[in-house]
């Protein structure tokens, strides 16, 4: 049995190459949607009283496989009228 490389169907360099971008770029995805659970969760726990949901924006973080953006919420924090319990 021939392996890949005495075959020359493709380099190792570039096989390794494809495994490498195809891994930070599954990477990048998880990573994106680990981080948008764990805002779901922290919007499910917040106290409404105290913060307003504005809606989201889309965040990008620097990671060691690339940039990931991915959509979380920003609050604002309500005022307290005086006077009002």
């Amino acid at each position: 049995m021939k392996t890949i490389v005495e075959e020359k169907l493709v380099s190792f360099k570039t096989l390794e190459q494809k495994i490498y971008k195809y891994i930070c770029t599954y990477g990048a995805e998880l990573t994106r949607i680990v981080l948008e659970k764990y805002d779901d969760r922290l919007a499910e726990g917040r106290d409404r009283k105290a913060y307003r949901d504005k809606g989201k924006r889309v965040t990008t973080v620097k990671t060691v496989y690339g940039e990931v953006s991915y959509s979380r919420r920003v609050y604002e924090k309500k005022r307290v009228a005086y006077g009002k319990t």
